[in-house]
């Protein structure tokens, strides 16, 4: 049976421990200046993933790692001369929007699709990401096409943005929400459900750790991740945009994927995804 710990511990083993980039050498005198209560309180308070290898995981010693672990940090390193400054709060896919609108944090890095009904609540940074998702069953499941879901049920964590785009294009498909990655493969596992929907990336990285899955042909809808910012915050919007334009400048972007993925081939994929536009539809 298939438990949360080895879940987490094989994906823990695709990625590599090391790579933070935060060097202090790349200060922030040429960005637009923070908001002024940031600057006077000295943190920049981001929300991230912990539960998102490899974007965001928790380590051995309980800290988080992964490449949007790495960008937070480096915001940190603009806004405050380091990576220090950065405070790290773990955030699960539900939790996200309302822990930024409640004040509890002053950014999202945390795999944020931008989607219009959080357009209407958050705004977003520039786009740094974008990706697709994929639909996995179990190999021996008779369902053979994304088509063939249709009225059957699919695992998916509380808050993922596929659910619009899976509603809108497979018939009376029912979903079973749960609150991890972890707990919607080990579902997957028991029978609890027909078929498992995550990003691209997470989905690359379990199959070829588990031959007893199957990944249905076809893209999910195409996503663009981008920080979370509150509504009518123009200062630090525009911060952001400044400082991840200048990540993707001095090559820092490419340089995570490069620290927290070991596999060529989906180090090489998510490069791509970080450093080129995305496809026109």
């Amino acid at each position: 049976m298939t438990t949360k710990l080895s879940f987490r511990t094989m994906l823990a083993s695709l990625v590599l421990s090391s790579g933070l980039w935060g060097v202090a050498a790349a200060q922030a005198q040429s960005l637009p200046p923070l908001p002024k209560a940031v600057k006077d309180a000295g943190t920049l308070r981001i929300g991230v993933r912990c539960d998102a290898p490899p974007f965001g995981q928790s380590a051995a010693d309980g800290k988080p790692v992964g490449i949007e672990i790495d960008i937070a940090k480096q915001l940190g390193v603009y806004a405050l001369g380091s990576a220090d400054k950065a405070e790290l709060t773990c955030v699960t896919t539900d939790a996200r929007i309302p822990s930024l609108t409640g004040r509890k944090i002053d950014l999202l890095v945390a795999t944020l699709g931008r989607t219009p009904p959080r357009e209407q609540v958050i705004d977003y940074s520039t786009i740094y990401y974008w990706g697709s998702s994929n639909v996995a069953v179990l190999k021996d499941s008779p369902v053979q096409s994304l088509a063939e879901l249709k009225g059957k049920s699919i695992l998916i964590v509380k808050g993922g943005n596929q659910i619009n785009w899976l509603r809108a294009n497979i018939p009376d498909v029912q979903f079973v929400q749960l609150n991890t990655a972890s707990d919607s493969l080990q579902a997957l596992f028991q029978g609890r459900a027909d078929a498992y929907v995550t990003d691209g990336t997470t989905m690359a990285l379990l199959l070829g750790n588990y031959p007893n899955l199957r990944v249905l042909k076809g893209e999910v809808d195409l996503g663009f991740n981008g920080v979370g910012i509150r509504k009518g915050e123009a200062e630090m919007k525009a911060f952001v945009d400044a400082a991840l334009a200048r990540m993707k400048e001095e090559g820092l972007l490419s340089k995570a994927v490069k620290a927290h993925v070991a596999d060529a081939n989906l180090q090489a994929q998510m490069i791509r995804s970080f450093e080129t536009p995305p496809p026109s539809n």
